[in-house]
């Protein structure tokens, strides 16, 4: 048998075969329930997301900052005194180290990568374009690490905003973002960080359904109101108790002061935002007694 009769061969095996995967293999791709988030490494949900989740609040914080003042302009005084400077301050600079002089230089230039010059101020579309990029971050951010407090809060901002986000979401949407993040942050275990977020979720949850009694036919009613209080209750008591163990252990002086004050302004805003829901729900229950009984 020829060489060139066994190529063919092996050719027409190999057609045939790529051929019968792609009619056996669409049905497969075309059923939702088979379809998967994408998660290239393990990444998503992982020290290394969080790690990453975190570095994400620089180019966050850059696009947010193009999008509602168009970018950080320069103008010409400012320019021209940056640019001033004597044969002292040069000489000065020259008995700088490489080193610093290397990182002063990157910093430079790394702030020049975002810098505006252009007079004019941003157009409409690139406003919107800068807040679709400050969105598309936030969502990838979140599916970093679900349990950022920041991130999360900043994403559902954006879901229920319109004048901030680009692709308005229906409250249902910002509710099922919301289930997501408490069972996925209930869920973690030896740190009570994530805990905070849960309750930070349950409190926006409250949130949307005191703005939906606005609406002439509410669709939340008071009892759904106090299922989403006690979880509340729930997770602040698992945080004390979370943050009393980590307080035996000596944990807390892992993190730095700055993520300690941070920790302790979410639990009091936390514990100020349940006590306000707590006496609104009290209002929307007397006046449902009020209509029930007349």
């Amino acid at each position: 048998m020829s060489r060139n009769f066994t190529n063919a061969i092996s050719a027409g095996l190999i057609g045939t075969g790529a051929l019968a995967w792609a009619f056996a293999g669409r049905p497969l791709v075309a059923n939702p329930d088979l379809r998967t988030p994408l998660n290239p490494l393990g990444i998503n949900h992982s020290p290394y997301g969080q790690v990453f989740a975190m570095a994400m609040q620089g180019p966050i914080d850059t696009y947010f900052s193009g999008s509602q003042y168009g970018g950080v302009h320069k103008h010409d005084d400012a320019a021209r005194k940056a640019t001033e400077s004597t044969q002292e301050e040069k000489a000065k600079a020259a008995d700088v180290p490489l080193g610093s002089r290397l990182q002063k230089l990157i910093t430079s230039l790394d702030n020049a990568s975002t810098e505006r010059t252009n007079p004019k101020p941003a157009s409409n579309a690139q406003r919107l374009y800068l807040r679709r990029q400050v969105e598309d971050k936030l969502r990838f951010a979140y599916q970093l690490d679900p349990s950022h407090y920041g991130n999360y809060n900043s994403l559902h901002f954006f879901l229920t905003e319109p004048q901030m986000g680009t692709r308005p979401e229906l409250t249902p949407s910002a509710l099922q973002l919301a289930d997501e993040t408490i069972q996925y942050c209930l869920n973690q275990k030896n740190d009570p960080r994530p805990i905070l977020t849960a309750a930070g979720a349950c409190t926006n949850v409250l949130q949307l359904m005191f703005a939906d009694r606005q609406n002439p036919l509410p669709k939340y009613d008071t009892t759904q109101m106090r299922s989403y209080l006690n979880l509340l209750d729930q997770c602040i008591h698992k945080y004390e108790t979370a943050a009393e163990d980590w307080k035996q252990s000596k944990n807390w002086e892992l993190l730095s002061p700055m993520r300690i004050n941070e920790c302790n302004e979410r639990y009091d805003f936390i514990c100020k935002i349940r006590d306000a829901s707590e006496k609104a729900i009290v209002i929307f229950e007397s006046k449902q007694h009020s209509q029930a009984s007349n």
